[in-house]
């Protein structure tokens, strides 16, 4: 019997509220006023928050030659739109180093699935020129993050709806669509409009599976689809569902991206994938 939305927001509303200097530091990066000493005064304030952004901004994903050792130094080099991103990232860590039963997914896979997703988003608008690569990044982190609520509702049905799999055209989300009342991707929405983010965040998180015919954000929905789909190839954090939501073609055709395109995208970071700080 389908879950009532009264019981799904209860779950919503009960998750804690992302951390005040994150989100401080997130505000600051989007006002125009904000100058390095105001970032770097606020991110000083929070140890772990510091830390994170400095590890990731040596991590290789970034590529500099030079070891970056202050925050002024890590906020200049990286930007003020990456550190939101990092500033976010360090924000739902938290939340998703979770164990996810119902997915099957253990306690850092969904962090890691994550973080690949959002890595992969980004990276994927450079190459295509698209300038929403920290919103993709964003989106990426936190495409996923309604699992946490449907996986309690998948550890009673998760064994129908892989049966279902078999006998129907569906995919694994649209199963959870049709036998819990509402999937993960659904979900992930209510949490985004919950933590009051942005409709572009909201509307690539809702839409990460299947892309809907109108979308005022398509781009950034379409990124985090395909970057989704490739963290799931790559085998990385990835559950029950991994492979049962297909790639779908029109994202591909959004981009004109071919098969080949997307394996250079994956061994490229599939390189990545070696450094620890990664996923610190």
């Amino acid at each position: 019997m389908p879950v009532k939305l009264e019981h799904i927001l209860k779950r919503v509303q009960a998750l804690p509220a992302l951390p005040a200097s994150a989100m401080r530091v997130i505000a600051l990066t989007k006002n125009p006023e904000t100058n390095i000493k105001d970032l770097q005064a606020v991110i000083a304030q929070d140890p772990a928050l510091a830390a994170g952004i400095l590890r990731q901004a040596n991590s290789s994903y970034y590529g500099y030659a030079r070891r970056i050792s202050s925050l002024q130094d890590g906020i200049m080099i990286l930007g003020f739109q990456a550190i939101q991103g990092l500033a976010m990232a360090s924000a739902v860590a938290p939340i998703l180093k979770v164990n996810l039963a119902g997915y099957e997914i253990d306690q850092e896979g969904l962090w890691q699935h994550s973080m690949l997703t959002a890595m992969t988003a980004k990276k994927l608008c450079k190459i295509l020129k698209l300038p929403h690569g920290d919103t993709a990044f964003t989106a990426g982190l936190l495409h996923d993050i309604g699992k946490i609520i449907i996986t309690v509702y998948l550890q009673e049905i998760g064994s129908y709806i892989l049966k279902k799999i078999n006998d129907s055209s569906l995919t694994y989300a649209e199963l959870e669509e049709k036998v819990i009342g509402f999937g993960h991707a659904t979900v992930g929405g209510f949490i985004a409009k919950h933590w009051n983010l942005p409709p572009e965040l909201v509307s690539a998180i809702s839409y990460h599976h299947t892309l809907p015919s109108e979308d005022p954000h398509p781009d950034v929905t379409a990124v985090v689809h395909i970057a989704n789909s490739l963290a799931n190839t790559m085998g990385v954090g990835g559950g029950v569902d991994s492979f049962l939501n297909p790639l779908e073609e029109k994202a591909l055709a959004r981009f004109q991206l071919t098969e080949a395109d997307l394996e250079l995208l994956m061994a490229e970071m599939g390189e990545l994938l070696s450094d620890p700080s990664l996923f610190g």
